[in-house]
């Protein structure tokens, strides 16, 4: 069995701060600001779809999204000692990642955020990203393909995935894969309406994920 995390929200328990340096980082690279910073308006809300859809038929586009991702790395470095709350685990989440490798069950991070920005965020949580097979949206712009690239690294089918996920846009791309999904942190209720079934507010109740897990694959 594979387990596959989404970060922010699922692992770290990002709030506003991550997504005001996102939207800075453009305002300040492109001198526009972006439509909204309701994620579930996007299409396809990664750090880089959105860029990618800003700058479409623009010939320095990859210029401006490497300005775009390095701006967004260093607001992230210099707001994070002013909120430190806003990079800090979701409670439990470290332990249950020690109690998964215990249990010999293989663990991949999928996150739709830069791969530089994504490092830094889960250092601050105590883990290392390059310590498990991942992937994030500096590999590709789609969450789908985010998530079954993760797989693929970790040498694993898609049939013995689990995916944890916080957001909508986790709940259609593991649909979409057909994956099962265990949803985590603080858009439970939101989850839970949009048909979820195994939903949790955090990993304390480490035992019963892991019968979830075990049910969810068996």
């Amino acid at each position: 069995m594979l387990a596959i995390f989404d970060n922010d929200g699922t692992i770290c328990d990002t709030q506003d701060v991550e997504g005001r340096c996102y939207a800075e980082s453009i305002r300040r690279v492109l001198g526009r600001s972006l439509p909204t910073l309701d994620w579930t308006q996007y299409p396809e809300p990664t750090s880089r779809a959105i860029v990618q859809a800003l700058l479409a038929g623009d010939p320095k586009a990859e210029e401006k999204e490497a300005q775009i991702k390095a701006e967004f790395c260093r607001l992230l470095r210099e707001e994070q000692a002013k909120f430190p709350g806003d990079f800090s685990p979701i409670l439990g989440a470290v332990e249950f990642l020690a109690q998964l490798e215990r249990n010999r069950i293989r663990i991949a991070i999928a996150t739709g955020c830069f791969d530089a920005s994504a490092e830094f965020k889960l250092q601050c949580c105590g883990v290392e990203l390059r310590r498990y097979p991942h992937a994030t949206a500096s590999d590709t712009p789609r969450r789908a393909e985010v998530i079954r690239l993760a797989a693929q690294r970790a040498g694993f089918d898609l049939n013995h995935v689990i995916y944890f996920g916080d957001a909508p846009w986790d709940v259609r791309a593991s649909a979409a894969l057909n994956i099962p999904m265990i949803g985590i942190g603080r858009r439970c209720g939101q989850l839970r309406e949009l048909g979820l079934t195994h939903v949790f507010r955090d990993f304390t109740r480490a035992d019963t994920i892991l019968e979830v897990m075990t049910a969810l694959r068996t």
